[in-house]
């Protein structure tokens, strides 16, 4: 009982934000079309950088963040049609055994010209190839990262990756083109968090969301691996104590497409689930902007902001020549 009062007034605050974002983006649709995920994230960095989330209200976002997105995700795979999706899925796995491990390595190499700690730049590198925030808290165990790495690491990828849906989304509204397999696809790839990857996704519709999903859960699998890697290199001894858990909410997002691919789910009950999802996924972007905090990133990291600035401008730009020649 005590664990839901802690929980309930910061759940209902990012619950009142959502459904204002769904009523600004159902009146301004006719005028300019954000999207409601949109709509959530601006209001959320603009509450929390201007007047500042109130601790009252911060376990509750907390939650929104990490538990209802991981629910949100999971009822999204009864959105999902595997067998069409798959058709895509060695391009999708090339792509990203590619990718993460290429971020990683340039990472590293900016962190070195820009003087950044090897620590804190290999945080913002795992953060930006593999799963934004999520990725920095589970590895910085396995490189015995400092705390104030962490933190430093998780505010410029989650302001970057905020940033990136911002501009992802204003793409999708007008920008170049792209079918929804090559957005998604490129949504899913180079957006830091899941968070971000889905917000940014579902901006051209829901193929390009679904595809985007899949990219992304893709990627997210590439936490084990490259922790047993950065343990190794970082802390040789140590190889096996410190080890990211497998993110077992990716095997039940795929276990439940697999499920709705049978068609056995009535389709009232699929709609259901799938709105549920949304509901939460909107949730979760909320409270994703009430967790960016400008001071944070300015105060102790400015020179990490930059070389993650520029890692993520040079991979999403080769990422979307890439698939824009492949997909």
């Amino acid at each position: 009982m005590e664990n839901i009062k802690k929980y309930i007034l910061g759940v209902i605050f990012v619950l009142i934000i959502s459904y204002i974002s769904i009523f600004l983006n159902d009146s301004l649709k006719r005028y300019i079309n954000l999207e409601s995920l949109t709509i959530a994230i601006i209001i959320g960095i603009i509450y929390n950088n201007v007047i500042g989330t109130q601790d009252i209200f911060k376990e509750g976002v907390k939650f929104s963040l990490k538990k209802l997105l991981k629910v949100g995700i999971v009822l999204l795979g009864f959105k999902l049609n595997i067998s069409s999706i798959l058709k895509l899925g060695s391009q999708i796995l090339a792509m990203v055994v590619i990718y993460v491990p290429a971020v990683l390595i340039i990472a590293v190499i900016l962190g070195k010209m820009f003087k950044v700690n090897n620590k804190l730049c290999t945080l913002i590198g795992v953060g930006s190839c593999i799963c934004g925030a999520s990725a920095v808290v589970a590895l910085a165990p396995c490189i015995n990262a400092d705390e104030d790495d962490s933190v430093v690491a998780v505010s410029i990828v989650s302001f970057l990756g905020a940033i990136g849906v911002l501009i992802y989304s204003g793409i999708a509204a007008g920008g170049l083109n792209l079918t929804e397999i090559q957005y998604g696809a490129w949504s899913g790839l180079t957006l830091h968090g899941v968070a971000h990857a889905l917000a940014a996704a579902f901006a051209l519709g829901d193929v390009s969301g679904e595809i985007g999903t899949f990219v992304k859960m893709t990627r997210v699998l590439m936490l084990v691996p490259v922790s047993l890697v950065l343990a190794y290199l970082f802390n040789k001894e140590n190889v096996g104590s410190n080890k990211a858990k497998f993110p077992m909410y990716v095997l039940y997002f795929i276990l439940a497409g697999i499920i709705n691919s049978f068609g056995i789910i009535p389709l009232s009950i699929t709609k259901a689930l799938t709105k549920t999802s949304s509901l939460f996924i909107l949730m979760a972007m909320t409270a994703m902007g009430l967790s960016v905090n400008f001071k944070s990133i300015i105060n102790k990291g400015i020179k990490g902001l930059l070389m993650g600035t520029i890692l993520f401008v040079v991979f999403s730009g080769l990422s979307l020549v890439f698939i824009i020649n492949t997909l």
